[in-house]
């Protein structure tokens, strides 16, 4: 039978169905989602995902042909298996939306999978990028202010199906994660098992790259936080401050605490302003739970150009300086000589450097902005600390 002649359902199966014998990878993954169709245009006019069902709009799956359906299949599973549905928090859902599509289907078009439909989002720049990352380059009027998310209305900007919300709250989302994370792994032992070894480097790229987790950058930088500071206590002498304007009293976290933490900002070439100011809310954040008791900020491309100290109770108000060439040795010497009791010190940069000095006697953590997909390269490049990717 010819495929206009089969039905919308029909179809479905038989796009699922190809993808069990073509890709088994994205089609263990498919058959887990349940196949929902839309009654309202307005609620979703292509397909869209919440990571538990794909809802489909009967007149777009009726003018694509098998090979497109194939790609939108994939692209849906693909949002699914990249988390795009518990990784938006409280981004606008519409340029949302656009730049998780443009990080899909650069993938998939690379590695030939099904046929892209001509509304597709392309973009070979994007390829390999976080999603976080392709959104902060995205322009602020894509997407606009209404759109899908918690509220799944507004149309499909990408013309390739969308992404929705996986949950309301943090657990939710936690949960929804957490069983990606099984599907996934599953998955991936399926299709290597079928395989038998002459898996395609390109789909072998892709899901070792989902089976990469995302690592919370926030998370990481409070855990350096808290590790410096020692072992945790709470206090009722001292309520957390962040809850009191909603008229709760909770008990403060209380630590051995540290006295003084160092930050350095390299203040070469461009600094990513919404990331340094993401990352100072992260640091003024352990200021108000009364973690830290001084920071001293110092900002350096090739030599020092400036520098701040913040008692406990300032507002972290950053002012870089600089703009020349790149070395992280004057920055640690100014330190070394100028904030001889800080605890640890944290290092805000891109990571272009190879004159780094000679090692501090206390932790350092690199927060390290720019293209993520030269991250692992760059890192392993560095003589020594902890280094986390901060461009999410």
């Amino acid at each position: 039978m010819a495929w206009k002649d089969l039905s919308i359902e029909r179809r479905l199966v038989a796009a699922k169905a190809d993808l069990m014998f073509s890709q088994p990878f994205f089609g263990a993954l498919a058959v887990r989602l349940n196949l929902i169709e839309c009654k309202d245009e307005k609620t979703c006019d292509t397909m869209a995902t919440d990571g538990k069902s794909i809802y489909y709009w009967p007149p777009f799956v009726d003018k694509l042909s098998k090979q497109e359906l194939v790609f939108v299949f994939v692209h849906e599973i693909m949002h699914c298996a990249l988390k795009h549905h518990t990784r938006r928090q409280v981004r606008d859902p519409k340029k949302w939306d656009i730049a998780t599509d443009y990080v899909i289907n650069g993938e998939l078009v690379a590695t030939n999978i099904g046929k892209m439909p001509k509304e597709g989002l392309h973009n070979p720049a994007f390829t390999g990028m976080a999603a976080e990352e392709v959104y902060n380059l995205l322009p602020d009027g894509d997407g606009g202010s209404g759109g899908k998310g918690s509220n799944p209305g507004g149309g499909d900007p990408g013309g390739c199906g969308g992404v929705l919300d996986g949950g309301n709250s943090p657990a939710e989302l936690a949960e929804a994660s957490a069983e990606m994370d099984v599907a996934l792994k599953q998955a991936a032992s399926l299709a290597a098992k079928q395989a038998a070894g002459n898996m395609p480097a390109s789909m072998q790229r892709i899901i070792d790259q989902l089976l990469k987790p995302v690592v919370d950058w926030q998370s990481v930088l409070r855990r350096f936080i808290d590790d410096a500071a020692g072992t945790p206590d709470f206090t009722w002498s001292r309520p957390n401050r962040r809850y009191l304007p909603m008229d709760i009293v909770l008990p403060s976290t209380r630590f051995e605490g540290i006295a003084h933490l160092a930050v350095a900002v390299d203040t070469s070439g461009s600094i990513n302003a919404k990331v340094l100011q993401r990352f100072a809310s992260e640091i003024n954040g352990a200021f108000g739970d009364g973690i830290i008791d001084k920071i001293t900020v110092v900002y350096c491309d090739a030599e020092v150009h400036n520098h701040q100290t913040f008692e406990r109770g300032d507002d972290i108000r950053l002012d870089p300086q600089g703009g020349g060439g790149t070395r992280f040795a004057p920055a640690f010497a100014w330190l070394r000589e100028n904030a001889q009791d800080a605890r640890a010190i944290i290092f805000f940069t891109d990571l272009y450097c190879h004159d780094f000095g000679p090692e501090p006697d206390v932790p350092v953590l690199w927060g390290v902005y720019g293209d993520s997909r030269n991250f692992d390269e760059l890192v392993g490049n560095t003589p020594f600390g902890e280094a986390i990717s901060v461009t999410h």
